[in-house]
């Protein structure tokens, strides 16, 4: 079903709204927990000294004397990319060997999927409530296309009580080709039961959009509430928006 909306005072319609997650849907906050748990549990495993972990909390995007605040590390990178750094930053540091270090770091990503209380810290970026409820009021279908795992992402939408208004969800373990090449879009459109040209791609960083773009999106949606700038999104988004609450449906 088409559903109508509004933005930056132009008129569209979309079948098929298509949102990455972290920055566009997700606030990045929680990140800077979960990045402190994986350190420290590797920290534990490995029998890190205090400087070796503070040096691992830095190299993961944690300042060690301001819990508040992150360097970013490797907090914007996908999932896969994030583990392949950290192995590699911990096979040098520690002189393991590449392959033991990365099972290593898989597992306790894994582990801290599974048992971090993401209920406690997610929170949703501004609009984002609001819009998911209104595509689903609309008549809309809605699918996520993140670089983390289906698994993972849906449990983060589950503690924001979003499973009923999620209909499909595209992770790295769904759809192994990131974006900004454009099959994690069409994966998401054929599970929507889609065509491209029916899809609104909104998205916080260039990859994102391009993503969309190639995939033939009719529309591509920059929004500012994660990685990307105005002069960065602006070349490759229809619309550059502040955050979700400029987008209004009906």
């Amino acid at each position: 079903m088409s559903v109508r909306f509004s933005a930056a005072g132009r008129r569209f319609s979309g079948s098929g709204f298509l949102f990455d997650k972290d920055g566009t849907l997700l606030a990045f906050d929680h990140w800077l927990e979960v990045m402190r748990e994986r350190a420290q549990r590797l920290a534990v495993r490995l029998d890190l000294t205090g400087p070796e972990t503070e040096a691992l909390l830095r190299f993961m995007g944690l300042d060690p004397a301001r819990p508040g605040v992150t360097n970013q590390g490797i907090i914007p990178l996908p999932r896969c990319d994030a583990e392949a750094a950290t192995a590699h930053y911990l096979s040098e540091a520690c002189g393991g060997g590449l392959e033991e270090a990365r099972a290593l770091v898989e597992r306790v990503f894994r582990e801290v999927d599974e048992e971090f209380p993401f209920e406690r810290y997610i929170r949703p970026t501004p609009g984002a409530d609001a819009i998911l409820r209104a595509i689903r009021r609309y008549g809309g279908r809605t699918a996520v296309v993140t670089h983390d795992t289906a698994s993972a992402a849906r449990r983060h939408l589950a503690a924001l009580g979003w499973t009923d208004l999620v209909d499909a969800v595209i992770g790295v373990d769904v759809c192994a080709v990131r974006k900004p090449a454009p099959e994690p879009v069409l994966a998401a459109c054929r599970a929507l039961g889609i065509l491209p040209e029916q899809g609104v791609m909104v998205g916080d960083t260039v990859g994102d959009l391009l993503a969309g773009r190639e995939a033939g999106c009719r529309l591509t949606v920059g929004v500012l509430t994660g990685l990307g700038y105005p002069e960065e999104l602006a070349p490759v988004a229809d619309l550059v928006l502040p955050d979700l609450t400029a987008l209004t449906l009906g």
